[in-house]
């Protein structure tokens, strides 16, 4: 039996539950699993933000290893593996020129762990946080959780976040900014100039910067992320995880990074939260960054070719743009205006008539109704060049 029409009206609910809905995904995904008992064909999904390449040998070696030492099934200090903490020091370092010490990074379970704490340690009711529209639809329910109001900027058509739009959205009661480049829909990435437009634009008027840099190492042509600490070292907090670089999204790794004053209030909230992440999926992260780079090196050879068939596959259709170079991440954007329809009929009938699943854009704001999100994390070459295949033969059909 489902209950959904009246199950946040209850007495014994939260209020703040009222404002809190169950992702639409939900519709598609139902969808899927019915036309999965009738069709012969396999479904071939566009829509969850995964990848299937496998982490590497090199870290489940290691970690197989590390697993026979009883100190690993231990709680880790709140904050994390000391020497997990010191290696992302490093790297920072390395890769950024930054320096934090040890005692400025909380290890957290995932990048949404980390989103949530920073949330719920800075937001007051009533405060506004300005987000990218469109963007990653968790933020939007996690600022509304912790009390605070959403205020969503229109990204401009190449999907860039503009300084002078940041500046006109800022009111005396704005917060803070999310940020988030590479970008989770449409996989468009910001230079350096740019970014730092934006990051100087918030400072000063006081707006904290929380930069959700879960892409950073999935960029493409020659593109090099710019982190957004570099600009603002006090002004920012940074968020990211091993997830999407080492191929680790079920181990669950994110953490925060950020000034003693701002990293302070989050470690609290992450105390009481989580206690702290999982100690053998810290080991397994601490492995990775210790790893060959060669381990990232194949993940992106891997990914270059799926983005070329991908951009194929959908643009070979007619009716369906890709007007804007997505350079960063695993998806790509396209509108579909040109066929005659929104994003959400389009996503329907794609499932439908080509078993094929994308999200539609409504799922990541208000502001690209005409557009999907196509994840290629999680399927081989071969099976988009089917996926293309199938959705030329339909619309060659149908038009």
């Amino acid at each position: 039996m489902t209950v959904e029409k009246n199950i946040f009206d209850s007495k014994r609910i939260a209020i703040r539950m009222s404002q809190i809905r169950p992702s639409g995904l939900r519709k598609l995904f139902d969808l899927e699993h019915k036309i999965a008992k009738s069709s012969s064909l396999k479904i071939l999904s566009f829509g969850l933000g995964n990848l299937n390449i496998p982490t590497m040998p090199e870290i489940i070696n290691q970690l197989k290893i590390a697993l026979d030492d009883p100190l690993s099934h231990r709680y880790s200090p709140n904050a994390g593996l000391f020497e997990l903490r010191e290696a992302l020091a490093a790297r920072y370092k390395t890769e950024y020129h930054l320096d934090y010490s040890t005692d400025q990074i909380v290890v957290t379970s995932g990048c949404l762990e980390a989103l949530i704490d920073t949330f719920f340690a800075l937001i007051n009711p009533g405060d506004e946080v300005l987000i990218q529209d469109p963007t990653f639809g968790y933020y939007a329910s996690q600022i509304t959780l912790a009390g605070g109001v959403v205020r969503p900027i229109p990204l401009n058509d190449k999907f860039e976040l503009e300084a002078e739009a940041v500046n006109e959205a800022i009111t005396s009661k704005t917060k803070a900014l999310v940020l988030n480049f590479p970008c989770n829909p449409t996989g468009s990435v910001m230079n350096r100039e740019q970014i730092q437009a934006v990051v100087e634009t918030a400072t000063d008027k006081g707006v904290t910067i929380i930069s959700d840099e879960a892409y950073e190492a999935i960029t493409f042509n020659g593109h090099k992320h710019t982190c957004a600490a570099e600009i603002d070292y006090d002004n920012v907090i940074i968020i990211s995880s091993f997830s999407k670089t080492y191929c680790m999204t079920g181990f669950r790794v994110g953490y925060v990074i950020a000034p003693p004053e701002l990293l302070t209030p989050i470690s609290l909230v992450h105390q009481y939260n989580t206690a702290c992440a999982n100690s053998p999926a810290q080991i397994a992260a601490r492995i990775a960054l210790h790893s060959p780079s060669s381990i990232r090196e194949a993940m992106m050879e891997t990914l270059i070719k799926r983005r070329t068939e991908t951009i194929k596959a959908f643009t070979s259709v007619k009716g369906i743009e890709l007007n804007y170079n997505p350079l960063g991440a695993f998806y790509i954007y396209p509108n579909v205006r040109g066929l005659g329809m929104n994003g959400t009929e389009f996503s329907e009938i794609l499932l439908e008539n080509c078993q094929i699943i994308v999200v539609p854009g409504t799922e990541f704001g208000t502001a690209t109704p005409d557009h999907v999100r196509v994840s290629y994390g999680f399927l081989n070459q071969e099976d988009i060049r089917e996926a293309g295949t199938r959705i030329q033969s339909y619309f060659s059909k149908s038009h």
